[in-house]
Parts: C-alpha cells; sequence; structure tokens
C-alpha cells in the first residue's frame, strides 16, 4: 500500500489516516469510441473509503 499520513482527503474532505494514491480516469467503451484508463499526472491523499470505492494507482 502506499504512504500513509494524517490530514484531510484530497478526494472528499474526510479527516482520517491517508493513503498516496494517484488518480485514474477511466472511459468505458461505447458503440464508437475504445475504453480509456488515464492515470493523473500529480498524487493526492485518499482516506480508505476513497481508496475502496475509486479508480486509482497506489504510489
Amino acid at each position: 500500500m502506499g504512504t500513509e499520513t494524517s490530514a484531510e482527503c484530497q478526494s472528499c474532505g474526510d479527516e482520517s489516516t491517508l493513503t498516496e494514491v494517484r488518480r485514474v480516469y477511466v472511459t468505458p467503451a461505447d458503440w464508437d469510441t475504445e475504453s480509456k484508463i488515464t492515470p493523473a499526472d500529480d498524487t493526492e491523499q485518499w482516506c480508505d473509503a476513497c481508496v475502496l470505492h475509486y479508480p486509482h494507482q497506489p504510489v
């Protein structure tokens, strides 16, 4: 798992133990486009709930 710190989650604002992650943007496939997964350039600090529910890459 990534580096853990205590502060405010950059995704939801919860104040708890955080993990450093890289946000991942997911574009689902459609009839005229292919699916696409694009990681963000910067890292963020996320709480456990956001890590469980949103696409990301551990740092």
